[in-house]
């Protein structure tokens, strides 16, 4: 658990400097980051998508535990909560700096415009905020009314076995309806970016099943590091089963997402055309980036379905942390291809010029020159890589805070959780003896 402090203290030393960049970004404007009128979207919504699958991945885990029975998963099933709840508040937050102003967001509310897939998306994140909340506080019920905690005031008329009937009943209510919205939330985000038709990188159906594919992989990995972390050295071999599990869920969903892949990149280049531009910037410009997009969660994968992949803590985590690198440099790739391929054009009669690119789109008035002709290859700015902690920091703290203060402990250790005692399970039965006799 002294490790869990440490990465509160970091967590909260990020979350002070990401805040103080994002108030020089609002002093300042949006001009202090790289983003332009061509290339609108950036890190933060690469960050934004990314959080929201690692959110839908975990609530997606947990929900089953529940409505699938999988016994060997059901220790992780308040892991699994807690880290889809963090990551959805940490997927919340980094959509306020992107907006520029705050107002905005007061527009957003008052005059909201249904037709819009961003709309939808306020209402699934705010819905799914609400829902792992609740899955969170049910689990965790029992426990706060054992300890007499102020949480679980309003049971003090009830028996402990009526409040732990209550719990499991609404626990399981929250799995049948948390699953689908968490598959709901990583479709309409998927959505946003798959109706645009003038985005031929976007524009496939093939975005929403991979986004799920890959919000189960990346879910399923936050679960495992918090559950290697909160376990201990100790536990391992006790829940070895379990790990093993979950390694599986990550390489099986890896295998759907290379399959969606390939498919994409086929119908992208079946008829050339539009589609092979944009393949021209996947796999020239940036054809290292997708390299890395591609090589490591495939490195994941294979890994994982081997007895050396899943044998200790530290291939697991190891594993998980190529993956995480993977997954958040495929969020990006989502941006410079579909950027950097401006859609609109038009051909000048009697200039001999066909398929010339909208001045307007591609960079910034230069006088006395009278066209847009400035451009630039985004790279995201210092404030906005530090701003972009925000939701690290956030997550981060409210998994650490929630796992040091409350019983997110499986099994046997919750018990020693709430004696305040850290121990195997060996040494733990000679202080219950003792304690016995």
């Amino acid at each position: 658990m002294k490790r869990l402090n440490y990465v509160t203290y970091l967590a909260a030393l990020l979350l002070v400097v990401s805040l103080a960049a994002w108030g020089y970004q609002i002093k300042a404007g949006l001009v202090v980051t790289n983003m332009s009128n061509p290339f609108n979207w950036g890190l933060y919504i690469a960050t934004f998508a990314f959080f929201v699958g690692i959110a839908a991945g975990g609530l997606i885990i947990s929900s089953s535990v529940y409505l699938f029975n999988v016994k060997q998963l059901k220790p992780f099933t308040r892991i699994a909560s807690l880290s889809a709840f963090a990551s959805i508040v940490g997927a919340a937050a980094i959509i306020l700096p992107d907006m520029g102003r705050l107002d905005r967001l007061y527009n957003l509310l008052l005059h909201p415009n249904f037709s819009s897939p961003l709309v939808w998306d306020v209402v699934v994140v705010n819905l799914y905020m609400l829902i792992t909340f609740l899955s969170v506080y049910f689990q965790l019920l029992p426990d706060w009314k054992n300890e007499g905690s102020f949480l679980a005031g309003w049971t003090k008329k009830l028996t402990k076995n009526q409040v732990d009937s209550l719990s499991a009943k609404w626990s399981k209510r929250m799995a049948i309806i948390g699953l689908p919205v968490a598959i709901l939330i990583h479709t309409v985000t998927a959505l946003i970016f798959a109706v645009q038709a003038s985005r031929s990188w976007w524009n496939t159906p093939v975005l929403p099943p991979d986004f799920i594919a890959m919000a189960i992989a990346s879910g399923t990995a936050l679960v495992l590091v918090i559950a290697l972390l909160v376990t201990g050295k100790a536990n391992f071999l006790k829940y070895k089963s379990a790990f093993n599990t979950l390694a599986h869920i990550i390489s099986g969903s890896l295998v759907v997402h290379f399959f969606l892949v390939a498919m994409d990149l086929l119908l992208h280049s079946w008829w050339g055309g539009h589609g092979a531009g944009v393949l021209s910037l996947v796999f020239g410009r940036y054809g290292y980036l997708y390299a890395v997009e591609l090589i490591l969660p495939a490195v994941t994968m294979f890994y994982f379905f081997t007895t050396a992949g899943k044998q200790s803590r530290s291939s697991l985590l190891t594993g998980s942390i190529l993956l995480f690198i993977g997954v958040f440099v495929h969020r990006m790739m989502l941006m410079f291809p579909a950027f950097n391929d401006i859609p609109l054009s038009f051909t000048l009669p009697g200039a001999h010029v066909e398929n010339w690119k909208y001045p307007i789109t591609i960079g910034n008035y230069n006088p006395p020159e009278p066209t847009f002709t400035d451009f630039w290859a985004y790279a995201p700015s210092g404030i906005e890589i530090l701003v972009n902690l925000l939701p690290f920091a956030l997550t981060a703290l409210i998994i650490s805070v929630a796992v040091t203060h409350f019983n997110f402990l499986p099994g046997q250790e919750q018990k020693n959780h709430r004696l305040g005692v850290y121990t195997n399970t060996a040494t733990t039965a000679s202080i219950e003896n003792r304690t016995k006799n």
